[in-house]
C-alpha cells in the first residue's frame, strides 16, 4: 500500500521543506501540497519540495477548476515536469464550498457542477503532454463524483470508516485496471493524547462531516445527528463550541487517530477491502513531530508485514 501526507502551507517554506525532507528519507511514498490560494500558491511549494527531496513523489492539490482554468493547471503541471522530472500527480475536485466562498468563489449551477467537473478532467487528461506519467486523482465523497473518478486513474476518499468505503467502491464500476482506490482522511497517528481530547482532529473530522452532500447523509442516516450542527454552523460559523456538539462516534468515521499499533490495523482493514493509497491528511502533517510520527509508524508497519513470523 502507498503512504502518502498531506503538508499544508500555512508555516514558513523552510518548515514545510523540513517536513518534506523528513518524510522524504523516512520512505514515504507521496507528499502532498495541499493548495490554499489565500495563503500562496502550491504549485510553487511543489516545485520547491521537488529541489530538496530525491525519493518521493509529489502531490499537487486539490486543486480546483473553480480557481484554475483546466489550462491552467495543464500549464502548472506540465512545466513542474519539465522542470523536475516525471514524479508528480495532481488532485482535482470542486474543493470545499464554504472555503471557496471565503475567498470569493462560488459554485455556481449546482445542477451542472459535476458534469463540469468531469468535462475539466477529460480536458486537462487530454491536454497533458505525451509523455507524461502524472497521475491524475479525483477528490471525491458522493455518488455523482465518484462516478466521475472513473474518468481518472483513481479517486481519493475523504472518508475512514470501511463501511463508507466499500459503498463508495460499490459505485465505481467499471474502470480500468490501474485505476487506483485511495483514502484521504484528517489522520493524527502515534500521538499519545486521546483522540477525543486533541481539537485539532476533532476539527478535521468536523470540517468533512459537516460538509457532506445530502445523498451522503441519507445514505449513512447521518442527517438527525448532523442537521441540527449544520444549521448552528451557518449561523454562527465553525467553532469549538460547534465541534464539540457532534458525537464523537461520528468524527471517528471520518479520521484515523489513534496508536501505531491501531494504524496497522485499520490499513489491513483497507487491504482487504481494496484501498491502494492511504495519504494522511491534516492535522498529521501540520508539525514537524507528526511527520516524524508518521515515519515511525511506516518503519513499525514494515517490519512487521515483512515478518516471516507474521500470522
Amino acid at each position: 500500500m502507498e503512504w502518502g501526507i498531506a503538508i499544508n502551507l500555512r508555516e514558513s517554506v523552510s518548515e514545510i521543506i523540513e517536513k518534506a525532507v523528513v518524510a522524504d528519507h523516512g520512505g514515504i511514498d507521496t507528499i502532498w501540497i495541499t493548495d490554499y490560494p489565500a495563503t500562496r500558491l502550491s504549485p510553487i511549494i511543489a516545485s520547491e519540495v521537488a529541489k530538496n527531496t530525491k525519493n518521493c513523489r509529489i502531490g499537487v492539490g486539490l486543486l480546483s477548476p473553480l480557481i484554475y482554468s483546466p489550462l491552467h493547471i495543464v500549464q502548472i503541471m506540465n512545466t513542474l515536469v519539465d522542470i523536475h522530472g516525471n514524479r508528480f500527480d495532481l488532485l482535482l475536485g470542486p474543493g470545499d464550498r464554504t472555503k471557496l466562498r471565503d475567498i470569493g468563489v462560488d459554485y455556481g449551477n449546482i445542477s451542472t457542477l459535476v458534469e463540469r467537473m468531469r468535462e475539466s478532467v477529460i480536458t486537462i487528461r487530454e491536454r497533458l503532454a505525451a509523455d507524461n506519467e502524472l497521475r491524475v486523482f479525483m477528490g471525491a465523497q458522493g455518488p455523482k463524483m465518484i462516478e466521475v473518478s472513473t474518468s481518472c486513474d483513481g479517486v481519493l476518499l475523504n472518508y475512514s470508516d470501511s463501511q463508507m468505503i466499500q459503498w463508495a467502491i460499490s459505485l465505481l464500476g467499471k474502470k480500468s485496471k490501474d485505476f487506483k482506490i485511495g483514502v484521504f482522511p484528517p489522520s493524527l497517528i502515534g500521538f499519545s493524547k486521546p483522540c477525543n481530547e486533541h481539537i485539532g482532529i476533532k476539527t478535521s473530522a468536523a470540517v468533512v462531516a459537516l460538509g457532506l452532500s445530502p445523498s451522503i447523509l441519507r445514505e449513512f442516516r447521518l442527517g438527525d445527528n448532523l442537521h441540527p450542527v449544520i444549521k448552528r454552523m451557518k449561523e454562527f460559523g465553525l467553532s469549538n463550541d460547534i465541534v464539540e456538539m457532534i458525537d464523537q462516534s461520528i468524527l471517528d468515521r471520518f479520521s484515523l487517530c489513534g496508536s501505531i499499533e491501531s494504524n496497522i490495523k485499520y490499513l489491513g482493514n483497507y487491504q482487504q477491502i481494496g484501498v491502494d493509497i492511504i495519504v494522511y491528511g491534516p492535522p498529521q502533517g501540520a508539525s514537524l513531530e507528526g511527520v516524524e510520527r508518521l515515519v515511525a509508524a511506516k518503519r513499525e508497519h514494515n517490519k512487521i508485514t515483512r515478518s516471516p513470523y507474521r500470522d
